[in-house]
């Protein structure tokens, strides 16, 4: 397996941190895990065609993971039309609840309901464990400000991940973590942050990991209000294992 880390920011991206988005690669599978703003051109510059992805799992309906989904979906229709030929593969775009509706709504807040219903995207709602021929996921759900948002955890080859998406501190992300090899973290608060029940802080990353033995973690999600803090040196105080600030474009092999 292989992660790219496409975009390591939040809602206000900058040059050196864009929207949050994962490229997953398994065997020749293309997997994006959320949709931030700048993602498309994130996998073009990684020679990546959005049209040949496989899946896109969407952690939850808030525009800094989702930005791009329309986007990457509409450009494939767009090539259909254009081209006059199907598409090599279907779509699907997983997420926690109503994604198809948010697929359709999407278009018609575009204008573009003519892509509704289009046979080669579908989206699917998950929760729970899904088997596939080359890895295993398992979405687990938390409540994040309004939504439902998922936690999604890959297996393949004897190796796990976890792309934790935004998550406060709660059994969900406890279990999803157990015993994974990477755990990418939503680092949006310091440990001098007020406490809130949104993101994790740099304190709960350490104890949530360090409980579960995960055995690295990669920081991501960051807001420009820590950029000059040291959230490595912050998760280290209560972790054992290895830390990693992520970065736009950083690529970690499993």
């Amino acid at each position: 397996m292989k992660i790219t880390l496409l975009g390591t920011g939040s809602f206000i991206a900058d040059l050196k941190h864009g929207g949050p988005g994962y490229l997953l690669e398994i065997n020749d599978k293309k997997i994006l895990i959320d949709a931030g703003s700048g993602v498309q051109q994130k996998l073009l510059q990684l020679d990546v065609n959005p049209d040949d992805l496989d899946a896109i799992y969407i952690t939850h309906q808030h525009a800094d993971h989702a930005t791009d989904l329309f986007a990457i979906i509409f450009r494939r229709f767009i090539n259909y039309l254009s081209d006059k030929k199907e598409p090599k593969k279907e779509l699907f775009v997983y997420g926690p609840r109503d994604t198809q509706k948010l697929i359709d709504d999407l278009g018609k807040v575009f204008k573009l309901e003519s892509m509704s219903g289009w046979k080669w995207v579908q989206g699917i709602d998950l929760d729970g464990e899904k088997d596939f021929d080359d890895f295993t996921v398992e979405a687990f759900q938390v409540e994040h400000l309004n939504v439902v948002s998922n936690i999604y955890r890959f297996e393949a080859e004897g190796k796990a991940i976890v792309f934790s998406g935004d998550t406060p501190k709660n059994k969900g992300i406890e279990d999803a973590t157990k015993n994974v090899d990477i755990a990418i973290m939503d680092a949006s608060n310091s440990k001098d942050s007020v406490p809130d029940k949104v993101h994790t802080n740099t304190f709960e990353i350490a104890e949530i990991c360090q409980n579960s033995c995960v055995k690295k973690i990669v920081l991501s999600h960051f807001r420009s209000i820590n950029y000059d803090k040291d959230l490595v040196a912050e998760v280290k105080e209560g972790f054992d294992g290895e830390v990693i600030l992520g970065e736009d474009m950083m690529e970690i092999e499993l």
